[in-house]
């Protein structure tokens, strides 16, 4: 069994010093940002991202709002419990996910930040897990048009810019708010 020091010691504290350990002998955050890029260029951004997003896991299961209170996770989905029922629920929690998404674009770096809030309004309304689990991977899919990072291939294949299907991105996706709202509020699960 450890003992002292080594204690905290796990992989995620040893994620922790080295990104920290990297900034300090960069001094630059970009000159940090591109040493990353070059040594590991195929998942530099998981790299980078990834240990943020548990960061945020961290911050919202570890931090109470009041000392010896209930954690961050439990305030914030007491209080979208509170303006939720079990018929909104899955639509609510469709669009959260897809706002989220929008900040966070990685399936499982999203979950991460926000599974627990999800899961506890899920238990809290009487929903069952699955449903808030479809709406999540619909609210995640929905706004991956606004996010566009699953053409990259396809448009380096094609020589199409970006900017060339984003507008049809952005009208697919207002356009498909319709058939999400009906389905995941009305469709029995």
């Amino acid at each position: 069994m450890p003992r002292g020091f080594f204690v905290g010691l796990t992989l995620d504290s040893l994620n922790s010093i080295f990104i920290l350990a990297g900034f300090l002998l960069y001094m630059n955050p970009i000159a940090y940002m591109r040493a990353i890029a070059r040594a590991t260029p195929a998942v530099a951004g998981i790299i980078l991202q990834f240990p943020f997003y548990g960061a945020i896991m961290g911050l919202v299961q570890h931090t109470s709002v009041t000392p010896g209170g209930p954690n961050l996770a439990t305030v914030i989905a007491s209080a979208i419990a509170s303006l939720s029922t079990p018929f909104t629920w899955p639509a609510i929690s469709w669009l959260l996910s897809g706002l989220i998404n929008i900040f966070i674009p990685s399936g499982g770096g999203q979950w991460v930040a926000t599974g627990e809030i999800l899961s506890r309004v899920s238990a809290t309304l009487g929903v069952p897990i699955g449903k808030t689990i479809i709406s999540y991977a619909a609210g995640d899919m929905w706004t991956n048009l606004f996010t566009p990072f699953w053409a990259i291939p396809l448009l380096g294949i094609t020589g199409v810019r970006a900017r060339d299907i984003f507008g049809y991105c952005i009208a697919v996706m207002l356009l498909s708010m319709i058939p999400y709202g009906i389905g995941l509020t009305l469709i029995p699960y």
